[in-house]
């Protein structure tokens, strides 16, 4: 905000930069897909989908509910009219829904969260200039939907609570708790970790509802009236569509996924983490240099509020779950920014009795223009090293990261599947290729994986996708001797820095590139081929 810039110019072009990021072709995590459009695409457009697990296991862990409230309108309008729409630009539909309302909720909630302008200009410049919001907020993940959901119930709990303390109200505000329940509903159906960044911070809730008792009950109202309905339809779609073989009598699909991750074992199948993860890992690639700052001497004013305490609330909880990755921590970057203390490092710490003694004492000629100059050159710096931290975190994983996948599939929709092509396509060192964006007609395509693979489904389905995911050169050798033998056109998808330096490409022609790819899990030193960006598709000959 420095060098003559003004903070409105810098939240306009973040603006901008939400919706041009938000249809970059960067893929994050499988998540994004597999825990929403994989299973939609499937029921609204009779796509050849491949269902995660979450939706196949006798005990379902996710739930339909969310994802119909959130993405069932855009699905169901596009086939209630025939909109006549490729699968990415439906994907692309959702994510700038996404962008939009999170960009509305999340201002609006920091906004009525904080008492001046100064606070509220602070909080959304930090939050509307960081990758967290730019980047991973606009790509649809459980946790994109979490942050607005978080962010709600937190605007309600400080509301009651400066209802309580402050005005010392006499009438029980029964909208807000019933508004409460159903915010806790639909963040538990969508996430089962959600409550954990509302554990500290419901101290407040409870003060209130012991002083207006009845409103336990218009909280609970609030709750069970989504709950009902999500158990419902949740019941209904798991029974009837039989994505399961025997659900029972009532689908509660949180129950069923806290029983599921309270597992060890079953946690260790997606990586088991140390305890400190979160803290000495991820935090500071949500934060980067403003840790500095969030925690400046160890100390921070804000340690009575709200959202600091949502902050501490949802880091401990979510340090003690023993499979921890960086996006779970995606709903404390606005809850941080409010609590952001430039204050003694702008200079009010010069007030404070060390710095008063120093100057007393003359100690070192310190005088107060030079703790003030030094203080501003210091926060000065943060500022420039945050901007620097995300662009280049903007670049890497809203722009490179895994960048080809997506456009590899709609070329292979469009010149493929439209097409009436009957392919076998390896996917090579990559994530899981979303097989909804192929577009292809229901039981024709269908994923697999090495171990899962056998010479049967070449006459079963009339297009392959070989999932090789890291697996050795020698595998993929084998598997292409297996598949050979068929009539169907053979294609191996993979960066081109491992084909360049890893692989025998005598018998490789490529037919397809996308330069905007970068695999962060191969990288190879040896030269500068072997660390070229970019995805090829290859056609075996």
């Amino acid at each position: 905000m420095s060098s003559g810039v003004s903070w409105r110019q810098v939240y306009i072009v973040t603006i901008i930069l939400r919706f041009i990021l938000g249809i970059s072709d960067s893929y994050i995590h499988p998540d994004e897909h597999f825990q929403n459009f994989e299973v939609l695409a499937s029921k609204f457009f009779g796509f050849s989908t491949t269902i995660p697990w979450e939706f196949e296991s006798d005990l379902p862990a996710r739930s339909f509910g969310p994802l119909y409230l959130f993405y069932g309108p855009l699905f169901a309008f596009i086939k209630f009219f025939g909109v006549k729409v490729t699968p990415k630009a439906v994907w692309y539909m959702a994510r700038l829904q996404l962008i939009f309302v999170n960009w509305l909720v999340t201002d609006m909630c920091l906004y009525r969260l904080l008492p001046t302008k100064p606070e509220r200009v602070k909080a959304v410049f930090f939050t509307s200039t960081s990758y967290i919001t730019l980047v991973l907020q606009s790509h649809c993940f459980s946790n994109s939907l979490e942050t607005p959901l978080v962010l709600i119930s937190l605007l309600i709990i400080s509301d009651l609570r400066f209802d309580s303390e402050v005005r010392d109200v006499t009438v029980c505000s029964y909208d807000k708790l019933f508004y409460f329940g159903i915010a806790i509903a639909i963040g538990i159906f969508n996430r089962v970790t959600f409550p954990a960044f509302l554990v500290i911070p419901s101290y407040f809730l409870l003060k209130y509802i012991w002083k207006f008792k009845i409103g336990l009950l218009v909280g609970i109202l609030g709750f069970m009236i989504p709950t009902t309905l999500f158990i419902f339809i949740d019941t209904y779609e798991f029974k009837h569509i039989v994505l399961v073989s025997s659900p029972r009598e009532l689908v509660i699909t949180p129950l069923n996924n806290l029983i599921y991750n309270s597992s060890y074992k079953n946690l260790a199948l997606h990586g088991i983490h140390p305890f400190y993860t979160h803290v000495l890992i991820n935090l500071p690639q949500v934060f980067g240099p403003l840790l500095c700052v969030l925690f400046y001497k160890g100390r921070n004013n804000y340690y009575r509020t709200v959202p600091f305490l949502s902050f501490v609330s949802g880091l401990t909880i979510l340090s003690f779950v023993p499979h921890q990755e960086l996006r779970f921590l995606m709903p404390l970057l606005p809850i941080a920014s409010c609590c952001i203390d430039f204050s003694r490092i702008m200079g009010v710490d010069t007030e404070s009795e060390e710095i008063k003694e120093k100057i007393i004492s003359n100690e070192n000629n310190l005088k107060p223009d030079k703790v003030l100059t030094r203080s501003s050159n210091f926060a000065t710096s943060i500022i420039v090293l945050w901007y620097l931290f995300n662009i280049v975190m903007c670049l890497l994983m809203g722009i490179l990261h895994q960048g080809g996948v997506i456009p590899a599939l709609d070329y292979s929709h469009a010149n493929l599947v439209l097409q009436n092509e009957k392919f076998v396509q390896i996917w090579w060192r990559t994530y899981s290729p979303p097989t909804w964006l192929l577009g292809s007609p229901k039981y024709s395509t269908i994923m697999v994986t090495l171990e899962q693979f056998n010479t049967s489904l070449l006459k079963k389905y009339d297009n392959l996708i070989i999932d090789a995911m890291g697996s050795d050169q020698k595998d993929i050798y084998d598997i292409i001797k297996g598949v050979q033998s068929t009539n169907k056109k053979l294609m191996l998808v993979a960066p081109v820095a491992s084909i360049n330096c890893d692989f025998e490409s005598s018998s490789l022609q490529m037919i397809w590139k996308y330069s905007y790819h970068l695999d962060l899990d191969h990288l190879n030193f040896e030269s500068l081929e072997c660390l070229a960006p970019g995805l090829g598709i290859y056609e075996i000959i």
